[in-house]
């Protein structure tokens, strides 16, 4: 689960209303200054087992597990489970990133557009996409 400093992966989450749930972990987890676990954003889709999809960026594996805690306790949903990112294309987290680390930033690509620390222009903390 760890690439880089950072633990990253995808909750699915099955719930019977996904656009509210989707709201309500946006509300509560999006865009808050909480760096041990960053959700990008909440997709809702149309699959058979699983209707929303929530990216995190944590500290740790625990972060992850915390940030799935979290999202049960606020949308009490029939299931989840963590698809953990094991690797990253391109290998080093860029500006579409929740948080990157020092070290990830020394051997990044991006430097004109990625600083270290909380991204402000990934998807989740932009507004706009």
């Amino acid at each position: 689960m760890v690439t880089g400093e950072r633990s990253r992966a995808w909750i699915l989450v099955q719930v019977d209303s996904p656009q509210d749930a989707a709201q309500t972990i946006w509300n509560e987890l999006g865009l808050k200054d909480n760096d041990r676990y960053i959700v990008v954003r909440a997709d809702v889709v149309n699959y058979e087992w699983f209707n929303l999809v929530v990216p995190v960026d944590a500290a740790d594996p625990d972060a992850v597990e915390a940030a799935n805690r979290k999202i049960i306790e606020l949308v009490s949903p029939v299931r989840t489970t963590i698809l953990p990112v094991t690797q990253h294309y391109p290998p080093v987290p860029h500006d579409g990133e929740g948080f990157v680390t020092e070290d990830e930033y020394e051997k990044g690509h991006d430097k004109v557009h990625c600083k270290a620390g909380r991204q402000r222009w990934s998807p989740g903390m932009n507004a706009w996409g």
